[in-house]
């Protein structure tokens, strides 16, 4: 029997304009949503989430913590940074301490992305619109780290879905992924937007259970099949469906 220990997990917002906690907020700041999200992502995934707080846009600093992290930790997740704006640091700190592999994807949220690794450690930098790091994580971190931990089941299920409502999408040449509430019944499986689909709508992800994968086009009308990609096991399978049985971790 091979053992893995747990990849250790280094977790870190980066923003001037991210403040912890509760409490009233001064003009310019927003709450770090990211990082008690994605610590715990980081530990559904099975690895052992740490928590190395907020850097601020400063090249210098956010040097140190990086090459600190990937001295000390098996990978490191980052968000805030990976744009183009003239804060956005991550990216140009990467490319100077390390290797920066691809820094944009053709998908919608989460166009903004970087992965790199400094020495032997990955570093996945996600965007820091909170929807935007949420699937991020999903398609490109998850798996890895789960490679990493040992796991033999990667990704998520997806399966076939009907469309309760119109899904539409103008055509962009990217894929979009819509928060969903999936429902299974006699019939099979159910979709339906969750909420609004912007990158900042926090709530829609919050009640969704899967991604709906609209490929570039017009969309999906009512009543037309979806693919789904499940972010949760608690459904009941019906006996001698393809995922009856299935592993679920």
């Amino acid at each position: 029997m091979r053992v893995y220990p747990r990849p250790r997990v280094a977790v870190i917002s980066t923003g001037d304009e991210l403040v912890e906690g509760g409490g009233a907020l001064a003009a310019g700041q927003i709450r770090d949503s990211n990082r008690p999200m994605l610590l715990a992502m980081v530990t559904d995934a099975g690895c052992e989430a740490i928590d190395l707080g907020i850097a601020r846009d400063d090249e210098s600093a956010l040097e140190e913590a990086l090459l600190d992290a990937a001295d000390k930790y098996d990978a490191i997740v980052t968000s805030g940074g990976v744009s183009v704006g003239d804060y956005d640091v991550v990216k140009a700190v990467l490319a100077r301490i390390g290797v920066l592999v691809w820094s944009q994807v053709a998908i919608k949220p989460a166009k903004p992305l970087a992965f790199g690794v400094i020495g032997s450690t990955p570093i996945f930098g996600l965007p820091g619109n909170p929807v935007s790091s949420n699937i991020s994580f999903e398609l490109f971190a998850r798996p890895a780290l789960r490679v990493m931990a040992g796991h033999t089941v990667l990704e998520r299920p997806v399966v076939d879905a009907v469309a309760t409502a119109d899904f539409g999408r103008r055509s962009d040449g990217k894929i979009h992924f819509d928060r969903v509430t999936v429902r299974l019944g006699a019939a099979g499986f159910t979709a339906e937007r969750s909420g609004g689909q912007g990158s900042n709508v926090l709530s829609a992800m919050a009640h969704a259970n899967g991604l709906a994968i609209l490929p570039d086009g017009d969309g999906v009308e009512a009543g037309g099949s979806l693919r789904v990609m499940l972010l949760t096991d608690h459904f009941s399978y019906p006996e001698g469906s393809e995922f009856s049985g299935a592993p679920r971790t």
